[in-house]
């Protein structure tokens, strides 16, 4: 029970391009398809592909079909598989250290004051995932990299100073040189660090339409 626990807390339903590359033995296939949901250690989608428990897969999230060497592959295995009534079936996949380490920040957020049930349930929505966005205020925008990710907001590092309550756009995950599809958000928190600032956003629209992450599953 403690291990599926962890696993809940840990992931994010969200919708992100994923290209998933195996090489047989068994199978030999490349899919692009979307994620269900994510973590720092593994993601699931749906397919139509077979797949076999324990095979190793190669794993490219966030996919851009022009990100050409940007496209970074992370190996992973195949941990579960959940068949449907249809053709599909829902495939969890996790990945091996090297993509758990590359995720892990190395950096802890400073605790949010105020109630502690409130930081809990916080944490509970919220997964640290680097991602590139890029940040857009009145004045000018920074791109940079996520520290952690949720349903209704994001924390970011950021080089630049911004005022609590003050509105901004985001584009997450952000590709340089493709149109930017913007989010309005707005300054929640500040956190000073020695090597840069983390800075909390909270989306003005929450729902699933509106991410700047494409369709988020809230159960």
């Amino acid at each position: 029970m403690k291990q599926h626990e962890q696993r809940v807390r840990a992931r994010i339903r969200m919708e992100l391009p994923v290209r998933i590359r195996q090489v047989g033995p068994p199978h030999d296939s490349v899919e692009i398809t979307n994620s269900l949901d994510v973590s720092r250690n593994g993601v699931l989608f749906r397919t139509r592909q077979p797949y076999t428990t324990n095979s190793t897969v190669w794993v490219t999230m966030p996919y851009h079909p022009e990100g050409g060497r940007n496209n970074l592959e992370f190996p992973a295995s195949v941990v579960r598989i959940d068949k449907a009534d249809d053709e599909f079936a829902e495939i969890a996949v996790q990945f091996h250290s090297a993509r758990a380490d590359q995720m892990r920040p190395a950096y802890q957020a400073a605790p949010a004051s105020g109630p502690q049930r409130s930081s809990n349930r916080r944490s509970n929505n919220r997964v640290r995932m680097t991602l590139p966005i890029r940040v857009r205020d009145r004045k000018a925008l920074e791109e940079s990299v996520t520290v952690d990710v949720s349903r209704t907001g994001v924390l970011f590092s950021s080089s630049r100073p911004y005022a609590v309550g003050e509105q901004v756009w985001v584009a997450m995950p952000y590709q340089p040189g493709a149109a930017p599809d913007e989010m309005p958000a707005q300054v929640i928190r500040t956190i000073d660090r020695p090597r840069g600032a983390h800075v909390a956003l909270q989306f003005v629209s929450s729902s699933s339409k509106h991410s700047p992450l494409g369709s988020y599953y809230a159960r």
